[in-house]
């Protein structure tokens, strides 16, 4: 066969894969958040916020003063101390001492399990002693993005006369936008999670949730312990992390989703390569134990633009220099879909007023400073330190 048909065949492959993440997207630019459920419901839902800590001394106070600061009144906040060898728990001791009217718990864990993740078992202890069915998670070094996170996420579950049953609901976590610095990593780490929260709540919105992630997820006790009283941790109980996108490989958990994009969390972003690179093994480890479902459904992006740029060095090899315009043309195109994904994020308007000012005036400017490029560094990262961690496997979640 000539060479030349491969590449035509290869570049067709990624237009199909890319054709159907679009036709995904696209269903959640379409999205509107019921701006009227809060008045639907009926009653406020009881809410058991459960939270693993460890080491994070330095965030708790400022953590559990959000919380509390919330709109939201129906909660409890229960956090488990993991092991920590900070002075985590004297922070704790303190704030339940001096706030007694406060719906606060804590749990210090000195020993776990053997052949249990640190995590995992703090989160299992934590929604086991939960009072309440609702349990809505996050991270001890997050913030809520305002004071009306608890509410946006605890309404997204169903009234009591509505026919469809929530059983889980996934949220928005982002990084804070922090302009002291302007460099590579920061340029990393801002477009892939953008891109990562995409595709997630894109799929989930699809009907095809296959992650969400720890920062900001919600779901039903009785979803997560079966009639047993086993949970879903106990079938990964020793993998490291994982608790927020293995437990999608259960049937139960990937139907009946709900997205929220206007209850969000956020919190600092890895300031150096080490803990970003500590950070990213972890996440890609997990992937490599997903089940087959979520395998296809997270590598439609990356095998997408890895067929892409196949096909894009082919034709350049054999002369066709014209690939280039397309590809300016496709970067152009996927750069303003998460400009409008992001305008969702922030103002519920694909294409706000001041959106598609920007759009106008800074639009260009934005993709050559923001993003051009960012596809081939994000393809081979995804390859070498995919490889890296088959390899080499993390052992350590803090």
């Amino acid at each position: 066969m000539n060479q030349i048909y491969i590449f035509w065949i290869i570049l067709s492959t990624s237009l199909i894969l890319q054709g159907s993440f679009f036709v995904v997207i696209f269903k959640l630019l379409f999205y509107r958040e019921d701006k009227n459920k809060t008045a639907k419901i009926v009653s406020q839902k009881s809410i058991s916020l459960v939270i693993a800590a460890r080491n994070e001394a330095h965030n708790l106070e400022k953590l559990l003063l959000s919380i509390f600061n919330q709109s939201y009144d129906n909660f409890e906040v229960i956090i488990v101390n993991d092991r920590s060898e900070d002075n985590s728990l004297e922070i704790l001791e303190k704030f339940k001492l001096e706030n007694p009217a406060k719906n606060f718990h804590f749990i210090s864990i000195k020993e776990k399990p053997q052949n249990w993740n640190g995590k995992k078992y703090a989160l299992q202890t934590g929604i086991k002693a939960a009072k309440n069915e609702i349990i809505l998670l996050t991270d001890a070094d997050c913030q809520p993005k305002d004071e009306f996170w608890i509410e946006k996420m605890a309404n997204s579950f169903n009234n009591e006369n509505s026919d469809k049953k929530i059983n889980a609901v996934v949220g928005v976590s982002l990084y804070k936008n922090q302009n002291t610095t302007h460099s590579f990593l920061n340029w990393f780490i801002n477009n892939e999670t953008l891109i990562t929260a995409l595709q997630y709540i894109s799929f989930a919105n699809f009907g095809m949730a296959y992650m969400g992630v720890g920062r900001n997820l919600a779901y039903k006790k009785s979803v997560f312990f079966n009639e047993k009283n086993e949970s879903n941790f106990e079938k990964i109980a020793s993998q490291l992390g994982g608790d927020d996108d293995l437990i999608f490989s259960e049937s139960h958990f990937y139907q009946n989703i709900e997205i929220c994009l206007d209850g969000q969390t956020e919190s600092k972003p890895p300031q150096n390569f080490r803990e970003w690179r500590h950070q990213k093994r972890r996440h890609l480890a997990v992937g490599t134990k997903y089940s087959f479902r979520q395998k296809v459904i997270s590598s439609i992006y990356p095998l997408s633009i890895f067929f892409w740029y196949v096909a894009v060095l082919g034709f350049l090899i054999n002369g066709f220099y014209e690939v280039l315009g397309l590809e300016l043309f496709r970067q152009v195109l996927f750069f303003a879909i998460l400009r409008m994904f992001y305008n969702q994020l922030q103002n519920n308007k694909v294409l706000g007023r001041s959106g598609y000012k920007d759009f106008q005036q800074k639009f260009l400017k934005e993709f050559f400073t923001h993003f051009f490029g960012f596809e081939l560094v994000f393809i081979f990262y995804y390859f070498v330190m995919g490889i890296g961690v088959i390899l080499l496997p993390p052992k350590n979640w803090k």
